[in-house]
């Protein structure tokens, strides 16, 4: 099938120099982004800043999503001689379409021709006019589109719209901060928009069902991410958050707090040669992110960490970024996750001072850079799964996944007497019959021995947790 793949409208601006490095980097990642999904393209060619795709059907709803993509069309080829053929071959393909409709001719002509664009447009809008109820180039209820090119002719009704932007790759990289809720993600897709590759730096802070939860953002926002293999980066900043409980004062620990998530990021994206470090503040959205508060962050980072920090949502409303979530379909997976770095116990300062700050940090100690970025666990998104990421995190769960098999590996008189909706004993079960593409619960009375059972059938190669907590926890979460 032949596609007609209309480029970004910034990219014909480029140089003729820069130009080619863009349209060959946009092809490249679209022929990336079909092989993901096991399709294909066995030719594809760039003319006049139009790419023409010849892939497997329907291919289109892939190569949308591509930035640097402005629109994709499904396209029929024929051969020409005269306009004549043309406004035949036209009158043949399009007859139905205009049927009972208004509607409008758009012509688009490349080459040395004895006809113009608009003559094309003319001689098959009046062919096809006894089949319509008019021409109506202003409000058509329907357009047909036609490409010129040589001896050819391409023929299409209807285009996919595209995500506009640049291909990513042609703009350097970034580590973005990212919690999986929905402002960061959203942001780091504008991110990738504007042609960087965008690698994630998550901080872990709650339960292992926040960090589930936010994997599963960050893997689907992934997915869409073509031309590279997006990467995450996660720490740990459970001792971190201690440090400053116990140290900081109230009304600081927030601003002292994304102040070691910068310092962090920096050092991490000095050490692995990022571009530049990005979050998805939004000017006032909290208390943190006020224009002094970021002010005073940045002025307090030492000289030698200091890189360009990106905030794609500086000037975003909380209404915009739920919107672009929805467009994304990150919203539902990100309304899950929770925001857990509230850590003040009252108000906090909006106004932070300079030397408060620093003097304020220097009871954490900077030397916790260096141990948590030394602490640092590195993913290839694509090609590994989240419970995989979980497994190596963990081998205890406080939540039961959606998907999950719950097996009770206590007495098989005790799980008679009791047991998890849908569970089943570890004594019915044929261990070599369970799949691997699920999760696998264990629970007991204390949860020793479902340890012991998880890492029995971990060694099996499935995806199996030992619920946290014990036959207490686990009543208590059927009860809620």
């Amino acid at each position: 099938m032949l596609y007609i793949v209309k480029v970004s409208g910034e990219i014909p601006l480029k140089s003729h120099r820069t130009r080619p490095k863009f349209e060959n980097k946009l092809v490249s990642n679209i022929l990336e982004a079909l092989r993901r999904y096991g399709l294909k393209c066995s030719d594809i060619k760039v003319s006049e800043g139009i790419i023409y795709a010849d892939c497997d059907e329907g291919v289109e709803g892939i190569i949308k999503d591509v930035f640097g993509v402005h629109k994709v069309c499904k396209a029929f080829t024929f051969e020409f001689k005269e306009l004549s053929d043309i406004c035949r071959l036209s009158e043949e393909f399009f007859k139905d379409v205009v049927s009972g409709k208004k509607f409008a001719v758009r012509v688009r002509r490349v080459g040395q021709h004895t006809f113009t664009s608009v003559d094309v447009a003319r001689a098959v809008g009046d062919v096809l006019r006894k089949y319509s109820t008019g021409v109506d180039l202003d409000n058509p209820q329907v357009e047909v589109f036609i490409e010129v090119r040589g001896g050819k002719a391409y023929f299409y009704r209807e285009c996919s719209q595209g995500v506009d932007g640049l291909p990513i790759g042609v703009e350097g990289r970034i580590l973005m901060l990212v919690s999986g809720g929905f402002d960061s993600v959203v942001a780091s897709w504008l991110v990738a928009k504007r042609g960087v590759e965008v690698d994630i730096l998550h901080y872990i802070m709650g339960s292992y069902e926040n960090v589930f939860n936010a994997l599963k953002v960050i893997k689907k926002l992934a997915m869409r991410l073509y031309g590279y293999n997006p990467k995450i980066f996660l720490i740990d900043l459970s001792t971190l958050v201690s440090y400053i409980l116990k140290s900081v004062r109230s009304d600081y620990r927030q601003v002292v707090l994304r102040r070691f998530m910068y310092l962090i990021a920096l050092e991490l994206a000095r050490k692995y040669g990022y571009d530049a470090v990005g979050t998805g503040e939004s000017l006032g959205q909290a208390s943190s992110q006020t224009l002094k508060n970021l002010r005073v962050i940045e002025e307090s980072l030492p000289v030698e960490y200091r890189l360009p920090i990106l905030r794609p949502l500086i000037s975003m409303d909380k209404d915009e970024i739920i919107k672009l979530a929805r467009n994304l379909s990150t919203y539902e997976d990100s309304s899950k996750v929770l925001e857990l770095c509230k850590i003040a116990s009252g108000p906090v300062t909006t106004k932070a001072d300079l030397n408060i700050l620093i003097s304020e940090s220097s009871k954490v100690g900077v030397e916790v850079v260096s141990e948590l970025v030394n602490s640092v666990k590195i993913y290839d998104l694509l090609n590994t799964d989240v419970y995989d990421i979980l497994k190596e995190l963990t081998i205890e769960l406080d939540f039961i996944p959606d998907n999950a098999i719950v097996i009770d590996v206590r007495d098989k008189k005790e799980f008679e007497l009791w047991h998890y909706p849908n569970a089943v004993s570890i004594y019915d079960l044929n261990i070599s019959e369970l799949p691997k593409d699920r999760p696998v619960i264990t629970y007991c009375d204390s949860g020793q021995l479902s340890s012991i059972w998880a890492s029995t059938l971990r060694a099996k190669g499935i995806n199996a947790f030992s619920f946290k907590g014990g036959l207490g926890k686990i009543k208590s979460c059927v009860r809620s």
